[in-house]
């Protein structure tokens, strides 16, 4: 293997980048690194390198790497048609909105992406306004962003900054559910296009694909990914006609637009269903609930999925949930990485997440996708997906070392993946997929 490395021009000749993934080789992890034989194909095989003699000899290996090189040369980056990209000029003041008072389902984790968010675009030149009702945070810090307001996060207040500060985006991604529902609610009654204001790291169509559950059903059943039997109720009698349906309890109810189940539930019988529907209904932003056949007992898997506006896409990290369906990813004990998918399911869970986050529509930032896999016949469904960062951003986040809401704010002004650096190693880009040799647990606080 040494003699390989001598071969090569130098180090950098073993960075193999794909659309999808970058895999690179150390001297002192050889073994468990590996090289993608068609780096440019979504769906490749993989020669593994091994210290020890085999098949494969140093005179053998050193002509395939080679090889592998110089196609790379080769190959010219395409940009789906689009400029290359870079930071963005036309826009030089942005308005963040923070995720309000601290709550069940909404607590420190948005602090945390906030104000990563804050500082990154201010290393980058930008004049950031900050509005978050809740002073104790680090958020709302003097030196956090230029100008910050403490104020209810209502849309006519932030209509007010708007017209007072005039700025030329808004990035709603870093405030859970309540900065994505003021956004949209923004969006749709006309005053961000009043003030020209533009949403950046999430477009409005492609929060609402995500967050409103009859579209988001749809948009899998384009791709052929299947969600549990379900249907949409925007009254109660609707709601008790999708129960009839499905035919048996228990029920999961999921109302739109809301953050960790708020409104919702499991319903046991007719009485407990009326009362969780006529919650949700009354939480969602929307007035709409989606009444689904349960899962309970089925293992739970998360993936943070990154994507940039030339199309690149990584996987920053896998979550397990300890607990089965039935236990909200909230409350859960969740460990990173996944430990009991085998490969196979691993690669089946990224190959959707891809094609999810493609459907829906982000076009840059991060997102959350939760899946469902039978234990019994490995039957897998997709949950939902949250087009932002969330609660397990932050902990995908410290698990990987991976900044995912400082990268996401670096994207959503128009940088690509390989364009930003890896704070770890300093050497290598953000478009290489981060790979661990430990295991992060969180416990929550029902468990301590």
């Amino acid at each position: 293997m040494a003699n390989c490395m001598n071969h090569c021009e130098n180090a950098a000749a073993y960075k193999l980048i794909s659309s999808s993934s970058s895999y690179v080789l150390s001297p002192s992890r050889i073994y468990s690194s590996r090289i993608p034989l068609f780096p440019y194909k979504k769906r490749f095989s993989f020669l593994h390198l091994q210290s020890r003699p085999s098949v494969f000899s140093n005179t053998h290996l050193r002509k395939r790497v080679n090889s592998i090189v110089n196609e790379q040369k080769n190959v010219e980056k395409v940009n789906l048609g689009k400029e290359k990209l870079g930071k963005r000029t036309d826009i030089k003041k942005i308005l963040i909105l923070g995720a309000g008072p601290i709550v069940i389902g909404q607590a420190c984790e948005f602090d945390y992406s906030g104000t990563q968010a804050c500082k990154a675009l201010r290393e980058e030149g930008y004049d950031v306004i900050l509005i978050n009702s809740n002073p104790a945070t680090i958020m709302t810090d003097p030196e956090t962003a230029n100008r910050t307001y403490i104020e209810p996060m209502t849309p006519e207040l932030v209509e007010q900054v708007l017209e007072n500060e005039r700025p030329d985006a808004l990035l709603p991604t870093m405030g859970g559910q309540t900065a994505l529902n003021l956004a949209v609610a923004l969006a749709e009654s006309g005053v961000l296009d009043k003030y020209g204001v533009e949403l950046i790291g999430a477009k409005l169509q492609a929060i609402k694909k995500a967050e409103d559950r009859d579209l988001f059903k749809q948009a899998m059943k384009n791709i052929g990914i299947r969600t549990p039997p379900s249907g949409i109720g925007n009254t109660l009698e609707e709601c008790f006609e999708i129960a009839s349906e499905i035919g048996e309890f228990p029920l999961i109810i999921r109302p739109a637009f809301t953050l960790g189940g708020t409104g919702g539930g499991i319903a046991y019988n007719r009485e407990e269903f009326e009362a969780i529907c006529k919650s949700g209904l009354a939480a969602s932003l929307t007035s709409q609930v989606l009444v689904e056949k349960s899962l309970l007992g089925w293992k739970e898997y998360e993936l943070e999925v990154m994507r940039d506006l030339a199309d690149n896409v990584v996987i920053i990290c896998s979550i397990e949930n300890i607990d089965p369906m039935g236990v909200h990813t909230g409350d859960s004990i969740t460990v990173a990485p996944a430990q009991t998918l085998t490969d196979k399911e691993y690669q089946r869970l990224r190959d959707y997440s891809i094609a999810i986050i493609r459907e829906i529509g982000v076009e840059c930032g991060g997102s959350n996708v939760q899946f469902a896999i039978n234990p019994v016949d490995g039957e897998v469904m997709v949950i939902e997906m949250n087009p932002r960062v969330s609660r397990s951003s932050a902990l995908a986040s410290k698990a990987t070392g991976f900044p995912i809401a400082k990268m996401a704010a670096k994207l959503s002004v128009g940088y690509s993946l390989d364009q930003i650096p890896n704070d770890i190693t300093k050497k290598t880009p953000a478009s290489f997929e981060p790979s661990i040799d430990y295991v992060v647990t969180k416990a929550s606080c029902r468990y301590l």
